[in-house]
């Protein structure tokens, strides 16, 4: 996976060539990603990443999102609604929120994203899941009011709800308040611009 070849931009979001994703992350290169956020009126949902991980091992994510190949476009991203959910979608079916320019340095990495963001509209039950157990270990959801003001900075905890999932089949039922703690360190006010656009413009409330 470290191997595997992205674009590489400039600040502009100019093409200037191709890095391994090793390479992006150590010299810290603007790539692209996709992000696709599961919705609906109510609530928005997350993914928590595989204690495997070796980047925010365990954290609270965007409910689908991963590295743009150097050979894909932008809608081949839904592939990683497939693989890391076990959701088959279709184009049609997700809404183009745009791009948003995402820069996190860590003591592992210098990681400078431009993220193509997309919503897709939710209706299903728990059972739909079938996950990358190497990739994602649960999925959580949160109502779209009580996150919007702890992504805000209003609220210092969360209540999520959802479940963790095992290889066996089996699944544990989750319910717990979150602090920022347990979240990927995101660009300030990134997940209430998404709850703001899914209020506005999918779900006028």
């Amino acid at each position: 996976m470290e191997q595997e070849i992205v674009k590489v931009f400039n600040e502009q979001h100019e093409q200037i060539g191709t890095a391994t994703r090793a390479e992006v992350h150590e010299k810290g290169l603007w790539h692209e990603t996709f992000h696709c956020w599961l919705v609906n009126e109510n609530y928005i949902y997350f993914q928590i990443r595989s204690a495997q991980k070796k980047d925010y091992p365990g954290l609270l994510d965007i409910t689908a999102a991963g590295h743009l190949l150097a050979i894909e476009t932008v809608e081949a991203g839904i592939r990683e609604v497939r693989e890391e959910l076990g959701l088959t979608i279709d184009i049609h079916e997700i809404v183009k929120m745009g791009m948003t320019s995402c820069s996190i340095v860590s003591e592992k990495m210098i990681d400078n994203e431009f993220c193509h963001v997309y919503l897709y509209p939710f209706e299903d039950n728990w059972d739909a899941f079938a996950l990358q157990y190497e990739e994602v270990s649960g999925v959580v959801r949160a109502k779209l009011d009580e996150a919007e003001a702890f992504f805000l900075g209003k609220t210092s905890t969360l209540n999520i709800e959802g479940y963790e999932y095992f290889p066996d089949g089996q699944r544990a039922h989750l319910v717990r308040p979150v602090t920022t703690a347990q979240f990927v360190p995101y660009r300030e006010l990134y997940v209430a611009n998404v709850i703001d656009f899914v209020k506005n413009n999918m779900y006028h409330r």
